[in-house]
């Protein structure tokens, strides 16, 4: 059974892109374009990882990781994040909440994957 990936991201170019290159690595992914909507997905698509952007209208990514972890809804460890940001508090604030991995936008597509990949490898 391939795994189940949701990606929460509002740029819909990057959505795109990262949605068909993972399904042609064989992975089921469902996207949402905003927070709110994603945490929902959380709880009904039950996804093995999340990657999640920093920057959204209404609910970011920081606000969407917190609420994942206050209400238990997944493992954070299986949240990667996105973001335009430098390494920042903010981005420090996100590994203290446990996320598995960081990337800063613009990102190379296989280094993604790889992280993907690293991050799954310990599921059953």
């Amino acid at each position: 059974m391939s795994k189940k990936i949701l990606l929460i991201d509002d740029d819909t170019n990057v959505a795109s892109y990262v949605k068909f290159r993972l399904q042609k690595k064989g992975y089921t992914i469902n996207h949402m374009d905003n927070g709110l909507d994603g945490l929902q997905a959380i709880k009904d698509f039950k996804p093995d990882l999340v990657i999640l952007d920093m920057m959204m209208p209404g609910i970011d990514g920081r606000e969407v990781a917190e609420i994942v972890k206050e209400e238990n809804l997944m493992d954070t460890s299986r949240i990667i994040v996105l973001s335009g940001k430098e390494v920042t508090e903010e981005v420090k604030a996100l590994f203290d909440l446990g996320i598995h991995d960081y990337l800063q936008k613009p990102f190379n597509i296989d280094n993604l994957v790889i992280r993907i990949e690293r991050a799954l490898s310990n599921l059953p």
